[in-house]
């Protein structure tokens, strides 16, 4: 959506909030894409500025939305490699390092994924502002593996859309202290905000429903690697539930618990690593424009494979 789009109301339109029916009508814009445009003063009704996301149309109505241009982003390209899996003219998949924030955040001030993104693929998406150019979803800075990174605005909004609707299967491998219960298991525990430390999510009654399901595939070193298989898909999921259980993911100074704090074979592996022991393995989706059946997986990173083979 970067030009100038005309919508005239019909009948079934009419009495229709002005956001809803624009994104009911216009091709790939969602209705928080709408609100804001609204809010910035881009849409006219009647050829009036409309602010107000709750006016209702008539029928024989006429709305223009014309998008501002875009900010010039102010991220510099950064030549770190970086691992393509998988690209075309709407897409790029890549395996995510250990260590690398995805984007500016915080007070992160090291390289990120984005400034990689910049130097190897040169059109991105602009939906998610300057400072995210193609990023769908995220992982964690300590997390590695599968990453979708998308081209332009319609991708974006279709592969962001597959995640809302849960259309993403998404695979995890972990290796967590201790053994989970049983050879399969699902977590079903709501996670919010912790209540006194902001960047920590925790359980919580009033928190967001939150399912994770897994597998146990090997033992070995005091601890377990786990297939791990996340239902929905809330902030530090994962960890927070595996904490939960009390295996947490080796390696996690934010989630592990004083049992394993700085002890044990796994604990002295990871310590030394720029990540904890947990990877994104697979993503299996649908093409954003073509439809066409998507599997794409990623290798760990070598000291998490050697782990892997040393168990038993």
């Amino acid at each position: 959506m970067n030009e100038t789009i005309q919508l005239q109301v019909d009948a079934s339109g009419a009495g229709e909030r002005i956001d809803k029916f624009i994104a009911q009508h216009a091709p790939d814009c969602s209705r928080s894409r709408v609100q804001a445009l609204l809010a910035e003063g881009a849409v006219l009704l009647n050829q009036n500025p409309c602010l107000k996301v709750s006016e209702k149309v008539k029928e024989g109505d006429l709305i223009e939305i014309t998008p501002p241009p875009p900010e010039p982003s102010q991220l510099e390209p950064d030549p770190m490699p970086l691992e393509i899996l998988y690209e075309d003219d709407d897409l790029a998949v890549v395996n995510k390092p250990w260590g690398v924030s995805v984007h500016p955040a915080g007070s992160w001030k090291g390289p990120t994924l984005v400034n990689a993104l910049l130097h190897h693929i040169k059109n991105l998406s602009g939906v998610g502002g300057v400072a995210r150019p193609g990023i769908v979803h995220r992982l964690d800075r300590v997390t590695s593996g599968v990453l979708i990174v998308a081209k332009h605005d319609v991708s974006h909004r279709r592969l962001s859309a597959r995640f809302k609707d849960r259309k993403m299967q998404k695979i995890y491998w972990a290796i967590v202290h201790g053994r989970p219960p049983g050879e399969t298991g699902e977590i079903d525990q709501p996670i919010g905000r912790h209540e006194t430390d902001r960047k920590r999510m925790t359980i919580r009654p009033d928190g967001r429903p939150s399912v994770t399901r897994y597998r146990v595939m090997k033992e070995g070193l005091g601890g377990s690697w786990v297939e791990v298989y996340p239902v929905t898909g809330r902030t530090h999921q994962i960890r927070v539930h595996f904490k939960h259980l009390g295996t947490p993911v080796a390696g996690d100074p934010v989630y592990s618990t004083r049992k394993f704090e700085g002890r044990g074979e796994l604990e002295r592996i990871f310590a030394e690593l720029p990540g904890i022991a947990l990877h994104a393995r697979s993503l299996r989706f649908s093409h954003p424009m073509t439809g066409r059946e998507m599997y794409i997986e990623a290798e760990p990173a070598a000291p998490f494979l050697d782990v892997l083979r040393r168990m038993t």
